[in-house]
């Protein structure tokens, strides 16, 4: 995938962490290119609360599993799973495509085209079938003259450059519903260039007459505090990548988010794919649906703090086949009613909790009701060994006088009362998800 410069911000193939040094001359390039404020808005009446669905990414397809891979069968086998094991009914509505399904531009209209290989009864056709089922759609583009990836295929794919608006009126006429704009292609060197090109392809949006949801994987970078204004998400870290460093770094970043873009109806910070369960890959020849990268302590970390910042949670492994894990998270229906409730405003980073491991254990959470009465609480535990943590009840603008009734999210039943506080034993790199009503 591209490069901007001192980091790969979006190469999925590399796993690599990107250096404090590299995030230092990052922004200060973009603090020193910054332009005024922009006054384009992206006003589509989308995007009300973050999306939950699903993406092609780390699943693999009917008999093929690589690098930026899809097609028809694997889309609809995946919409149908997801219907039957309760993610639609949670909310799970759209269904994405990454940078696996363009082929070259029609040679006489310029209009982007799908790889007939991949798609053979036409994406406009796919998109009808899922609307017909419920589901949204989203695909993939990319700022630059060229995507990403290739997908395993011999030629280019190209991107959006110079066609910003024939394609935002393509998709409008294919009834697209969200569109990914990636930072990659020649664009990925012109620094300067990257302000005025998010405005302008938000523009196209707009004046494509469609609502579509917009996503934007650098758009962050170049609009700093504009970026609700032009985009329903961004990104604004490093690639997730299915390991626990990667994870980390996500929750970093996300502490680090100024809170003037900190999430509101209509525009969201997102960390990046989920990868609950594992990414799929293939060993001597046969594919396997689920390879874990990080343990069931670690995918359910991610997925507390995903869902109390309020981040867009796209689940980017394959649903069809769910792990013990994957139910235990995507299926919780405590946490699926938070994250969709906009009566709060997006939790987070509460405090650090003193324990052997210098700024390692930590107290995430988020206001359920209005008046504060009751949270939401990740007790987190980003060390190498197991940490006692407690939060205060004061931690949550509460006396510590007040006893308050404790319920396990993740095992779903009432522990009991506690007052003042609560502690918990966390396993290194777990989290302990409670309710705290008082």
């Amino acid at each position: 995938m591209h490069q901007l410069y001192f980091f790969n911000y979006n190469n999925r193939n590399n796993n690599n962490v990107l250096s404090i040094f590299n995030v230092i001359i990052f922004t200060t390039m973009f603090l020193l290119i910054s332009m005024p404020p922009s006054t384009n808005a992206l006003d589509n009446g989308v995007g009300r609360t973050p999306p939950l669905g699903w993406n092609t990414w780390k699943t693999c397809g009917e008999k093929t599993c690589g690098h930026d891979i899809c097609n028809e069968a694997e889309i609809k086998s995946v919409a149908i799973a997801m219907k039957n094991n309760g993610m639609y009914e949670l909310g799970y509505n759209y269904v994405n495509l990454d940078d696996c399904w363009a082929y070259p531009r029609d040679p006489k209209t310029q209009q982007l085209t799908w790889d007939p290989s991949r798609f053979p009864d036409g994406l406009p056709n796919l998109i009808k079938w899922l609307h017909g089922e419920g589901f949204k759609f989203g695909l993939y583009t990319s700022a630059g003259n060229v995507t990403c990836s290739s997908g395993g295929r011999t030629m280019p794919i190209p991107g959006s450059k110079g066609h910003y608006e024939l394609d935002a009126k393509t998709f409008a006429e294919w009834e697209v519903d969200y569109v990914k704009l990636d930072w990659c292609g020649d664009i990925k060197k012109d620094l300067k260039a990257g302000k005025q090109a998010h405005l302008d392809f938000a523009k196209a949006m707009n004046e494509s007459k469609r609502e579509m949801f917009l996503e934007v994987v650098a758009g962050y970078f170049f609009l700093w505090g504009d970026v609700p204004s032009v985009a329903n998400s961004w990104r604004f870290c490093t690639d997730h990548h299915d390991e626990w460093k990667s994870s980390s770094v996500q929750l970093t970043c996300r502490i680090d988010q100024k809170k003037s873009v900190s999430g509101k109806p209509g525009a969201w910070p997102y960390m990046d794919f989920l990868l609950t369960g594992g990414e799929g890959c293939s060993k001597n020849g046969v594919i396997h649906p689920h390879c874990p990268g990080q343990t069931d302590d670690e995918y359910r970390t991610t997925f507390a703090l995903w869902s109390i910042s309020q981040s867009p949670m796209i689940v980017a492994t394959d649903v069809r086949n769910f792990t013990g894990v994957m139910s235990e998270t995507i299926l919780n229906k405590d946490i699926i009613k938070l994250h969709q409730s906009t009566e709060t405003p997006p939790g987070g980073h509460i405090k650090y909790w003193e324990c052997s491991e210098l700024l390692s254990c930590e107290v995430w959470g988020r206001k359920i009701n209005a008046n504060g009465t009751s949270w939401m609480v990740a007790l987190v535990n980003r060390g190498k060994k197991s940490h006692k943590i407690t939060v205060k009840w004061s931690d949550l603008g509460l006396s510590n006088d007040e006893n308050g009734n404790i319920y396990d999210v993740w095992g779903q039943a009432t522990i009991g009362s506690a007052k003042g506080s609560y502690t918990s034993e966390v396993a290194s790199h777990g989290t302990t998800l409670i309710r705290v009503d008082v």
